[in-house]
């Protein structure tokens, strides 16, 4: 409950900081998520790179305070902050696959993608449901069985659930109001 109250009230301050001055991208948001989708790919993979615990929390302070000082004024902005909280403290475990350490950066970037999905971005809602995902996953829970899956490039809610657990919320979280189920 606590955990939801400070993101409500964390995405609402953002909300209102964001309505004035559209059409603004933050250079330092989006150098801070080239670097963030740099460390992570296919190239860097290949070469044995993976992310710095310490170069994810800066990115991740960076973010928050950028968010903070007003920052996210565009769907792009809203995106790339979601993306950076989303890919934030993880490490790469046992077969290479990078794992997430906490469950609260992918409900912030919940509702950062929500953000731009308001916006009128269109990889807003995929995204919300793949933060969901993790979401869940970081929980301890099983994001095919109580998640979102991708059929047509759309998310639909729990194919996977029996029909006792199709409402059933998890982690304390339902997600189905942002998306308008």
């Amino acid at each position: 409950m606590r955990i939801t109250t400070i993101v409500l009230l964390f995405t609402l301050s953002i909300s209102l900081s964001s309505s004035a001055n559209e059409g603004r991208d933050s250079r330092e948001l989006k150098l801070l998520y080239d670097a963030d989708q740099a460390i992570r790919s296919a190239e860097s993979r290949a070469a044995g790179l993976v992310p710095k615990l310490q170069d994810e929390r800066d990115r991740r302070f960076s973010v928050m305070r950028l968010l903070n000082e007003g920052e996210a004024k565009t769907a792009n902005v809203f995106i790339h902050a979601g993306i950076i909280l989303h890919h934030t403290s993880s490490y790469s475990g046992a077969n290479g696959e990078l794992i997430s350490m906490g469950a609260e950066s992918h409900l912030l970037a919940f509702f950062l993608f929500r953000q731009a999905h308001l916006r009128g971005h269109e990889s807003g809602t995929p995204l919300m449901a793949a933060a969901y995902n993790y979401y869940l996953r970081a929980c301890g829970e099983d994001p095919q069985r109580f998640g979102y899956r991708f059929e047509n490039k759309e998310p639909v809610w729990r194919p996977e659930a029996a029909a006792e657990e199709f409402d059933e919320v998890k982690c304390g979280f339902d997600p189905r109001p942002y998306f308008g189920e």
